[in-house]
């Protein structure tokens, strides 16, 4: 009988590292930033307090690296499954990406949008590691069909931020307030209406 091969030292560095990085996301939900202990996460996550500083140096870099490489690398992968596909095939994918990544994550996102009113610099680092990063992978998409003449003469940083806002606007109105209480709306439906609306606009063609 064939021996089952043990995991290597990598593999179960980078397990216990997701093991950290989870019970850190259920620690920190419960008891809030300022609140949560590493102690707290280690006994989660199942491993000695010290040995999350092997891997992160502080409580801060626990959660940024929740919320960093993920996020951008999701969406230049959508995008490049996509490549060559219609605009309206494109930024229905890049939505759906992006309002997946949100409810799929809602607990952080209620997290840090909550202690980013206590830190301001979790707000700051949120921004420099997602918001900056993010955007420009749309911008660069738009400046190209400018560039090609297909879309007019606007600001791609304006542009971008204006597409991902109306996105954000939904989530916000189900998970936030919660609007569905009042009005539901079906995600399909929202990215549909929204890449009409980017892209031709509400007011009827005359021609």
């Amino acid at each position: 009988m064939a021996q089952e091969k043990k995991p290597g030292r990598r593999a179960t560095a980078e397990k216990r590292q997701q093991d950290i990085l989870n019970a850190a996301l259920k620690v920190f939900s419960s008891k809030g930033f300022s609140g949560a202990t590493t102690k707290e996460i280690a006994s989660m996550a199942g491993v000695a307090e010290g040995t999350i500083f092997r891997y992160f140096k502080t409580k801060k870099d626990i959660l940024f690296s929740l919320i960093g490489p993920y996020v951008v690398q999701s969406l230049a992968d959508t995008l490049d499954a996509v490549s060559g596909e219609t605009d309206e095939v494109m930024l229905t994918a890049i939505l759906k990406n992006r309002l997946d990544l949100m409810h799929n994550n809602i607990d952080l996102l209620r997290l840090l949008i909550t202690e980013a009113q206590f830190h301001p610099e979790l707000g700051d680092k949120f921004a420099e590691l997602v918001s900056m990063k993010v955007a420009p992978v749309l911008e660069q998409f738009i400046t190209k069909r400018i560039e090609n003449g297909v879309y007019r003469e606007l600001d791609p940083q304006i542009v971008s931020r204006a597409f991902f806002g109306m996105a954000a606007i939904f989530v916000a109105w189900k998970e936030f307030l919660p609007g569905d209480k009042y009005v539901r709306f079906d995600d399909d439906e929202v990215i549909k209406n929204i890449v009409s609306i980017f892209l031709y606009g509400v007011k009827k063609d005359e021609t």
